[in-house]
């Protein structure tokens, strides 16, 4: 009996580090803060829709998702694209709409578990689009290169309970582009606070504020299809 139970709480503990949290049917709010090198401000809310189901244009590796702005039908979003939860990696696609398409050439949300203070890799992204307003030609690839930098618990509004997190730094630094990404990230919530310092030197900071589970989803946003 007592190995009996050694062994449950092995696998619940090993599914603790590897819970998922997009891959699910869940929306996730997130204020957003823009600040340009002109000291221009945009501040919004957005919400992140998970839709639990695969990806179209990646169905074997990725969920879609969509990212929609907070005045828009959360079922049409500004946005739709995918995001990879497979219990050892996750991998976000950011907003990239409007002005924040200046995110494609930051590095993205990504973390690769079991996440411990100290652990490095190296993601090769592939190509990135060309930007005549960044001069940026086509055909430049990248390598983000990320470490987690420290452990740390705070107190989380939305669970209500102190919550363990993760400082995440990702960096892509060649002769078009140098940028950064900071993400604590928490492996019941995920990316909790992200700051993308963008290639531009503007920065975007996203904070999640909410999350809302399938009937909550229900009952704030209608009965809308995904």
């Amino acid at each position: 009996m007592k190995h009996l139970v050694l062994i449950l709480l092995c696998l619940l503990g090993n599914y603790s580090l590897h819970s998922q949290v997009y891959s699910k049917k869940i929306i996730y709010k997130y204020q957003i803060e823009n600040s340009s090198t002109e000291g221009i401000k945009k501040k919004q809310i957005m919400y992140l829709v998970c839709n639990g189901k695969a990806w179209v244009f990646d169905p074997q590796k990725q969920f879609s998702v969509g990212w929609v702005d907070e005045e828009k039908d959360i079922s049409s979003p500004n946005s739709s694209t995918g995001v990879i939860d497979n219990g050892d990696t996750v991998w976000l696609h950011p907003p990239r709409h409007d002005i924040y398409f200046v995110h494609e050439f930051t590095p993205f949300p990504e973390v690769r578990l079991p996440l411990e203070v100290g652990k490095q890799w190296t993601t090769d992204f592939g190509y990135v689009w060309s930007s005549k307003e960044l001069n940026i030609p086509a055909g430049v690839k990248v390598k983000p290169h990320y470490t987690v930098e420290a452990k740390f618990e705070d107190y989380s509004d939305i669970l209500y309970r102190t919550i363990n997190c993760y400082k995440v730094m990702g960096e892509i630094n060649n002769q078009f582009i140098n940028s950064k990404w900071i993400g604590i990230f928490n492996d019941e919530l995920g990316f909790i606070r992200m700051e993308f310092i963008n290639t531009n030197k503007s920065i975007t900071k996203m904070n999640l504020l909410d999350s809302f589970d399938w009937d909550q989803c229900k009952e704030r946003f209608g009965l809308f299809s995904l």
